[in-house]
């Protein structure tokens, strides 16, 4: 039938490879991008960026002009999975990790990628049917907004009681376009940040997009993926030099968050009205936070810290439903920020801790 509201389940969201531009032709086993697993929600807008100025004589505006192109705001936020499906594709993770681990940010290469969100022409059917993809059946009344040029700028993930542990993401673009379907070829969406154009830009087939997880995990299915529930974490923490409520051990933990804002500087040069580069700056200042249910206190002061900091080592292992595969986030020399007690009437104590977290280039 028609579609008369674009709804969630006509949607899907596609992550291309990286870099984003290529003047080759990804196309079959050359389409290594994949469908974005367990999707929340998506949202896409730019903002326009004037030169306003007056002249004597006059109080109107003499010039209103855009100076550049604008910054294309992306953000997607989805379901954790132990199985970090849609960290591979964004290039936080190894997705052949060794016994070892692999390190969360680590060998990150700061490239660039494109985002496709497919809407469906009927407004009746679902994007996802039988854990497979619709894409290859729709028709030219289908559409698709691809966003390109697309570098992180945020990354957070959070566990709290009685919810899914979410993870947010933000990303900065240098451009959009929307077009019809079929979509057996749409042209890549990237611009040559190096020339400024999209010169013999190659094109896409987005009905290749992977399905399946990356090396390790390709016997894992993108739209079935394991998910894990709050039950499915265990911290191993250290109490405070200053003493309070004791937070290794039984501790009664209500939620833990982390936050990495990736701080960038865009480099322009002349002949271009976009950026060549959007450098990160290192180190990435983190942070992390947890809630407690306070249960007693322990006995400590916060005089010495000035003349005798310590660093603390956290491990939260996470675990999916069917305990087939689990994630483990080691945090090192983290530095306590902040520490509040609050409790209100007919309810528990309550006590927060905030750390910060230096990410180096490594």
């Amino acid at each position: 039938m028609a579609r008369d509201i674009l709804k969630s389940n006509n949607s899907l969201v596609i992550a291309g490879q990286r870099p984003a531009f290529s003047t080759s032709d990804r196309v079959g086993d050359a389409m290594s991008g994949a469908y974005m697993s367990t999707v929340q929600s998506v949202s896409v807008g730019f903002s326009q960026q004037r030169q306003k100025s007056k002249q004597l004589s006059s109080q109107n505006l003499s010039i209103n002009d855009i100076t550049r192109m604008p910054d294309v705001d992306l953000s997607i936020s989805y379901y954790y999975t132990p199985a970090m499906l849609n960290e591979s594709l964004l290039g936080l993770v190894d997705a052949n990790p060794s016994y070892q681990g692999t390190g969360f940010f680590e060998g990150y290469t700061n490239q660039d990628q494109n985002f496709y969100i497919i809407n469906h022409e009927d407004q009746g059917s679902d994007m996802v049917t039988n854990k497979s993809s619709e894409v290859g059946n729709l028709t030219a009344n289908s559409e698709v907004i691809s966003i390109g040029n697309a570098f992180l700028t945020s990354y957070s993930l959070g566990f709290s009681i009685g919810s899914m542990p979410v993870v947010s993401t933000s990303y900065k673009c240098s451009n959009i376009k929307m077009e019809k379907g079929p979509f057996d070829e749409s042209l890549n969406p990237a611009i040559n940040l190096q020339s400024g154009n999209n010169t013999n830009v190659g094109v896409v087939q987005l009905e290749d997009a992977g399905i399946s997880g990356l090396d390790y995990y390709s016997n894992v299915n993108r739209f079935s993926p394991p998910l894990c529930s709050p039950t499915g974490v265990n911290v191993t923490l250290q109490n405070l030099q200053i003493g309070g409520a004791p937070i290794s051990g039984d501790a009664h933990l209500q939620s833990f968050s982390f936050n990495i804002p990736i701080n960038r500087v865009d480099q322009f040069g002349l002949g271009s009205d976009y950026p060549y580069n959007r450098k990160v700056q290192y180190p990435i200042q983190s942070d992390v936070n947890l809630e407690f249910a306070v249960s007693g206190f322990a006995t400590g002061e916060i005089a010495n810290l000035i003349t005798n900091e310590s660093t603390y080592n956290f491990d939260i292992q996470v675990v999916d439903t069917n305990e087939e595969y689990q994630n483990t986030f080691s945090f090192e020399d983290l530095r306590l920020e902040n520490l509040s007690y609050s409790m209100n009437v007919n309810d528990q104590m309550n006590y927060s801790l905030s750390f910060s977290l230096e990410i180096k280039n490594q």
